[in-house]
């Protein structure tokens, strides 16, 4: 019968390995401090940038823009709206534009809601 003898031994390492980076209080103050004013100036210039596009006229008059709004009845969506309000206009583009122009996440719409209607 023959023994088995392994020929290499485990060693475990001597040295601990902590050398992890450890920021002060003061330190994760200022880290922190700097992303949210990161953050924030971030938004601040991607609102900035979205109103300023919009409303820049070459001229010093502001422009008059107005719209016609609907009251949202019982029963009514967009697509019986465009078939009504845009007969002469394709349905899925006049709902698109009016999506569009009030800044809706969806197509749904709340009986009570008003809505302006694309010219």
């Amino acid at each position: 019968m023959s023994s088995y003898t392994p020929t290499t031994r485990m060693v475990r390492p001597t040295v601990r390995v902590e050398n992890q980076v450890k920021l002060s209080t003061a330190g994760r103050r200022f880290v922190r401090s700097a992303i949210i004013l990161a953050v924030a100036t971030a938004g601040f210039i991607a609102t900035a940038n979205g109103f300023g596009a919009s409303n820049a006229n070459a001229n010093s008059s502001a422009a008059q823009v107005s719209f016609q709004y609907v009251t949202v009845s019982a029963g009514q969506d967009l697509w019986s709206m465009a078939e009504k309000l845009a007969p002469n206009r394709d349905p899925r583009d006049w709902i698109v534009d009016v999506v569009n122009l009030n800044g809706l996440g969806t197509t749904e719409v709340q009986p009570g809601q008003k809505i302006a209607l694309p010219n």
